[in-house]
Formats: structure tokens, sequence, C-alpha cells
């Protein structure tokens, strides 16, 4: 690797005990960032903590809880308190859900998916907005299950996040923020498995072959509002 490529970068990365957001997380340590994990349980960050190495200040975690109003207010101000600025905002955190047509959704469940998927997301994000920078990145991790029939609440709710991508890049374009949904594609992830359980995990990439994009982003890179990971070379 050569010269870090976000030194002095301010970062937050939601859903960073596993996956793309541990990925992500990993690759912005390694390029230099000062960067801010959660996870929706601190203990769950203790490995990444342990293993993350990179030439900048090192990551801090700390627990988030979508679903959970107090969890996010109180995640958003330790955020902004450990790192005074934020250049950019990851919104990897999720919850799948049932993979079932809407009819079939048990009671309950859409409520707590919208709740984390969505409305979560959103507090979590306004919360960090004033902290953050002019010219700053909102990455929101999308999918290509937005809309998609047979996926419920998630797919509802990502259809959903790209929806406040646009209106947030079109909000925030005076400040000069940019707002991108970043698809990843599939990945080798535990939501993945649960979606897929009958697929061998060994024939889809792991999560660190789609990180470039991401750290193209952070760097100043705008692909507008919406990308494909495998199809963008930054």
């Amino acid at each position: 690797m050569g010269a870090p490529r976000l030194q002095g970068v301010r970062a937050v990365v939601t859903g960073a005990s596993r996956g793309v957001g541990r990925a992500v997380a990993e690759r912005f340590v390694a390029e230099g960032a000062h960067v801010v994990v959660t996870a929706r349980a601190e203990h769950r960050l203790e490995s990444f903590l342990r293993d993350a190495r990179g030439p900048g200040a090192r990551p801090a975690a700390m627990a988030l809880e979508l679903g959970e109003p107090h969890s996010v207010a109180a995640a958003a101000r330790a955020a902004v308190l450990e790192l005074g600025r934020v250049d950019v905002l990851v919104n990897n955190a999720g919850v799948l859900g049932s993979r079932l047509p809407l009819e079939d959704v048990p009671d309950g469940e859409l409520e707590a998916v919208v709740a984390a998927n969505l409305v979560g997301t959103l507090r979590f994000t306004q919360a960090i907005l004033p902290a953050m920078s002019d010219g700053a990145a909102i990455i929101n991790v999308s999918s290509g299950a937005a809309g998609r029939a047979g996926w419920a609440g998630y797919g509802i709710t990502k259809a959903a996040m790209d929806a406040a991508t646009r209106m947030l890049r079109e909000e925030l374009a005076p400040r000069g923020i940019r707002c991108v949904a970043l698809n990843p594609g599939g990945t080798r992830t535990a939501m993945r498995a649960a979606a897929y359980p009958s697929e061998d995990p060994a024939t889809v990439p792991h999560p660190r072959s789609v990180v470039g994009p991401f750290v193209a982003i952070a760097e100043g890179a705008d692909p507008g509002w919406h990308v494909e990971a495998r199809e963008w070379t930054p």
C-alpha cells in the first residue's frame, strides 16, 4: 500500500463488527482515517479494535441499536465527542427480517425492520449532520433487493433509503455534502448467508473486494447519487 489516502479524515462506520462494515472500517483505518465504529453491542467490536492497524488515531467503538431512539442519540453524541467533526458517515448497519411476501410477514416484524433500517438510520444521520464538515460524504449502503418482491421490510427500507439519499443529496448540496447510495453487490456476509442458506459462501466474493469505492468517495470522489460497486472504477 502506498501513502495513506485518508490521513486526517474522520469517519463513522455503523454495523462494523462484521461483513461489509468491518471491511470498510478496516480499510479506512489502514488508510489513515480516525474511525468510530458501531455495533449493537460494543463487545462485538473487540476483535476489530484488537486487529485494526493504521497510521492515524486509534479507532473508537460504541454500541448502537438503531431501533432504540435513546441508543441512536447517545451513539451520535459519543461519536461527535470522539471525532470533533465528521467527514464521512457510512450507514451500513441494518437487519434482514424475513424473506417473505408482505402479506406473510409476522406481526411486529415490519415495524422492527423499518425502525432500524429506515427511521433509526435517518435519525442517526440527522444527529450527526451538525458535526459534518462542508464537502463531507454520506454513504448509504444500498442493495439489489431494494423494492424487490419477496424481501418484505428489508426491500422496502432499502428502497426508501435510496429515495432518502436523493433527497439528502439535494438538501445538502449547498454544503457540498455528497450523498451516495452504494450497492456493494453480493458478498460473503452473515446476512447473505441468512438470505441464501443453500448458497456456498465460497462462491461469493469477500467484502474486502468492494471497499475501493468507499475509500474513493471518502477521499473526495462523487459518482452520483447511486452507484454499483462492481460497475464503477474510481
